[in-house]
């Protein structure tokens, strides 16, 4: 089944909930088992066993880093309160998180992306991501004729890592943390959902096994997993493409607010506040003092 065929069949009859509006649920993960999805079961077979995922951390809301000390999340996810946020180096949720706390947020206008200014920087045992920056185009979605699902760009009918609240429940919401699989279905322009009116979307239909487009780990988010990440895979480094948002209220669909079309926004906000790391900022003392005893020697 193409996309095209796909979008008349996904969003007919349906319309955008967004995932912060219910009740937390777990995410559904077609043949879920804690040792194959649950990040911190921290097993072998972990479907992304041998991928980096220690720059995802929660607060309890998601929040992903995509410098050393910014975090992206979904805006309505966000509560009203500052709050702090735990990364793991690696998925054994016995060893010592770094904790950063905020200090400031930004909302990209228009959109369901927040940006999050942490106290410090995470330092060298967390990663951050580098983020999707291919820009999309398309006529806006028009919901009277159920029109406006289109091709991905380089994204489309790729296979990603979702991210979302795990049944395997724990204590602690910084490592309640599953994760399975869905493939990219199309490309959405300027999704309206709580007044916000330039969400460009990715979708990801929900799909059954006996489906062309079904893959293992089928995925559909719930409520609670809105502001969790979801990846694409290339050459072995993790690319984020955008957070979790919505879904369809029939369940056929859920949707991510990619990050592509809002890349020079994020940059913007991430060269504003950069911080030099401790490294650096010793060699450019050592630099200054070394040239001071220069200037001395020859005085």
């Amino acid at each position: 089944m193409s996309f095209l065929t796909k979008s008349f069949l996904v969003l007919a009859g349906t319309f955008f909930l967004t995932l912060g509006s219910t009740a937390s649920a777990d995410i559904i993960i077609d043949g879920y088992t804690d040792e194959e999805n649950d990040r911190f079961t921290n097993s072998s077979s972990f479907i992304a066993a041998g991928l980096d995922f220690s720059g995802v951390g929660r607060r309890p809301s998601w929040g992903t880093l995509i410098a050393p000390n910014v975090v992206i999340g979904a805006a309505h996810a966000i509560g009203g309160a500052a709050g702090q946020y735990e990364f793991y180096a690696d998925n054994d949720p016995n060893s010592t998180p770094v904790v950063r706390s905020e200090i400031s947020r930004s909302r990209i206008s228009g959109t369901d992306l927040t940006l999050v200014l942490l106290d410090a920087n995470v330092g060298p045992t967390i990663t951050h991501y580098n983020f999707a920056q291919e820009v999309l185009s398309a006529d806006p979605f028009d919901a009277d004729t159920n029109s406006g699902l289109f091709n991905a760009g380089s994204f489309q009918d790729e296979v990603a890592y979702v991210f979302g609240i795990s049944p395997a429940d724990s204590a602690s919401p910084a490592v309640d943390q599953a994760v399975g699989r869905n493939r990219v279905s199309g490309y959405i322009e300027n999704i309206d959902f709580q007044g916000n009116v330039d969400n460009d979307s990715l979708l990801f239909a929900r799909d059954f096994e006996g489906d062309d487009d079904f893959v293992e780990h089928e995925t559909l988010v719930q409520g609670g997993d809105s502001g969790a990440p979801v990846f694409i895979e290339r050459n072995g480094e993790l690319l984020l493409i955008g957070v979790n948002s919505f879904r369809a209220t029939d369940n056929t669909f859920s949707g991510i607010t990619y990050t592509g079309n809002l890349a020079g926004e994020i940059n913007s906000f991430i060269t504003l506040n950069a911080v030099p790391e401790p490294s650096s900022v010793t060699l450019l003392v050592i630099a200054g003092l070394g040239a001071f005893v220069r200037r001395r020697r020859l005085e």
